[in-house]
């Protein structure tokens, strides 16, 4: 075989040294990258997990917790304002009451008949000042004077909680009953206002919202006031009613929810004007200028903050008062119970990602512990010592890759042998061949001589047949690789095929067709022997010539020559011999000199090429016989042309 199909001992050491150190080079590195990528894995499987479910358990708490408290505030605000809506309407009822009780109706007649009647303008000077009033009344009259303070008891007795009841005749003459806060020092200036409202809504009552009062016998104190319009069944004005309501009754309403909100509670009107504040710090002032109170709708909820503070505030509206509720809950005291939580969790989270992440380290370099073991043995072996043996614990995945480990050390102790002793059998061919050389030289001067005797005896034809077969010699024994060019081959060929003519007289013609790349490169000997297999077992007696065709073709990414005849071809049955034999083992049979020349060639084409290459033979009886030889495009690593 071609020299490139030997190598020398160091040539094979070489190799192994260098498989090993690649292997050991792609291990090494891939333990690392493993061991990087199971803790990046590990990392993400435990992190990411925890992680965001930690986190959104948190988030869905807090925000569960702020769900639950807007829907709970949402629903004791409508209670408390349902119960200021009902209140309100009393205090409107209790307005209404005077109009129809017929005892104040007669005492207004009656002080609005004095009055008139007396001209007088309430002055103070015209009034008696230990009881207010007219120092000229008859006993009649102050009797029906006393039964219309009688029925202010009733009134303010009606309902329950720190109410005042004040009556006014037309001309502004106050009657009332002192109660323990004592008659506000501000009634006279405030009946202006209060008559204007009252006058303005026809008999329809009126809110005033909060004021601040000082009693007679008490200090100051917050109300708010229902006035009313007291008309006459024949829609006579009598005067007016008006109802103080202490703020003590919106505390004692709001004071359970700011309890257990731990926020406050702001009640403004739709006129802007503070009803009610926990803090007591704008009861009273008009909140109108604020533009975030204004911007807000009938009912809802925001996050803001209050000095600095965030809070969550909750705001809704009365239908009936038209009053607006806001609600304030710090968050630090909101979220006290959803932050100690999360506190918690984060802990808990921490300490089991730690936990984990420990417990994957040491699974880590558990499981790559073998590995590493593994790659110390290949670099011992790396060095060139094969006497190692991973030790295999188990049957999983990485005893498999130890049994192989140890099975590829005994093949390479193998091959390292086979390269020795091939390396030695080449030293020996080396030298026969060298030994063998007398002999082709010998055969040459010999027909040299033939030739020289041949030409001086003026005898051509044997002096040009003796050239051709010197030709022919030097071009089989000639030393050098087993790829040629086309060019060579077919020369070669062609001074074959001169021989047979000079022997058989001229009845053998060669066509060559579809031939273009001379160039190309072939396996040496590769057309003659199945010419000359063609010329001895085909060639047709009864015909005074004979045909031999040579064409080329591509299919995909091999070369096709065809050489065909026109002999006396074969019957089936000689052809499936041929063809087995063609595949059998070199000394299978005993060869009856038919198809070796085939075989040589067949053989030498797998081996240098491979399996999927060589020769393949049609043929039919009577007709002639076809030979198909493939080669690959691309030319085996390390061969050279011969020139």
């Amino acid at each position: 075989m071609g020299s490139h199909l030997l190598l020398s001992y160091s040539e094979g050491v070489h190799l192994m040294k260098w498989l090993l150190r690649g292997t050991w080079r792609r291990i090494s590195s891939s333990i690392a990258r493993m061991e990087g990528k199971l803790f990046v894995v590990f990392l993400f499987l435990i992190i990411l997990p925890i992680g965001v479910l930690s986190y959104i358990s948190a988030e869905r708490y807090t925000d569960s917790i702020e769900r639950n408290t807007v829907t709970y505030v949402s629903q004791v605000s409508d209670l408390m304002i349902s119960k200021l809506d009902d209140y309100m309407e009393d205090m409107k009822k209790i307005s209404i009451i005077p109009s129809y009780l017929a005892e104040i109706k007669a005492g207004l007649k009656e002080s609005n008949r004095i009055y008139e009647s007396l001209s007088i303008e309430s002055t103070d000077e015209q009034l008696d000042p230990t009881t207010g009033r007219a120092a000229t009344l008859s006993n009649e009259q102050l009797e029906l004077l006393r039964r219309v303070e009688g029925s202010i008891y009733f009134l303010n007795n009606i309902k329950n909680g720190a109410n005042t009841v004040y009556l006014f005749d037309r001309y502004g003459h106050s009657y009332f009953a002192t109660k323990s806060g004592g008659v506000r020092s501000d009634l006279k200036s405030v009946y202006q206002d209060w008559r204007n409202l009252a006058y303005d809504a026809a008999g329809y009552p009126v809110l005033v919202s909060t004021q601040q009062v000082s009693g007679s016998t008490s200090g100051s104190r917050y109300v708010f006031t229902i006035v009313r319009e007291i008309i006459d069944t024949n829609y006579e004005s009598l005067g007016l009613i008006a109802v103080d309501a202490n703020i003590v009754v919106i505390e004692n309403i709001v004071k359970d929810l700011d309890k257990a909100t731990h926020g406050t509670t702001l009640i403004v009107d739709n006129n802007g004007q503070v009803v009610y504040d926990s803090e007591k710090k704008f009861i009273g002032q008009n909140m109108k200028s604020n533009d975030k109170l204004q911007a807000l709708g009938e009912e809802g909820s925001l996050h803001t903050k209050v000095d600095g503070k965030p809070v969550l505030s909750i705001y809704k509206q009365s239908s009936n008062t038209g009053w607006k509720i806001y609600i304030t809950i710090p968050e630090q005291k909101l979220m006290g119970e959803a932050l100690r939580i999360r506190a918690f969790t984060l802990v808990s989270a921490i300490s089991i990602i730690g936990f984990a992440l420990l417990i994957s380290l040491i699974f880590t370099f558990t499981l790559t512990k073998p590995l590493r073991s593994l790659v110390r043995m290949m670099k011992v072996v790396q060095t060139g010592n094969l006497d190692v043996t991973f030790p295999v614990r188990s049957r999983d995945e990485m005893g498999l890759v130890g049994n192989a480990f140890n099975r590829m050390i005994i093949r390479v102790k193998s091959l390292v042998e086979d390269v020795y002793m091939a390396g030695q059998r080449k030293k020996e061919a080396e030298l026969e061949a060298l030994q063998n050389q007398i002999n082709p030289h010998f055969i040459y001067n010999t027909l040299e001589s033939i030739r020289m005797t041949a030409v001086m005896n003026d005898d051509v034809e044997v002096s040009d047949m003796t050239q051709l077969l010197g030709k022919l010699l030097r071009y089989g024994m000639g030393t050098g690789t087993e790829t040629v060019a086309l060019s060579r081959e077919l020369e070669h060929l062609d001074m074959y095929m001169q021989l047979l003519n000079y022997r058989y007289g001229n009845r053998f013609v060669l066509g060559i067709s579809n031939v273009t790349d001379m160039n190309l490169p072939v396996m040496k000997l590769l057309f003659q022997p199945i010419v000359e297999n063609a010329v001895y077992h085909g060639m047709d007696e009864s015909k005074s010539s004979m045909t031999i065709n040579l064409s080329y073709e591509e299919e995909g990414m091999d070369h096709l020559f065809t050489i065909k005849d026109d002999g006396v071809g074969m019957s089936d049955a000689n052809l499936k011999h041929l063809r087995q034999r063609l595949n059998e083992p070199k000394d299978s049979h005993v060869n009856n000199g038919r198809g070796i020349g085939l075989r040589n060639v067949h053989e030498r084409l797998k081996l240098l090429f491979g399996e999927g290459y060589g020769i393949r033979i049609m043929s039919k009886q009577g007709v002639g016989t076809e030979v198909t030889v493939r080669l690959p495009k691309e030319k085996t690593k390390g061969e050279r042309l011969i020139g």
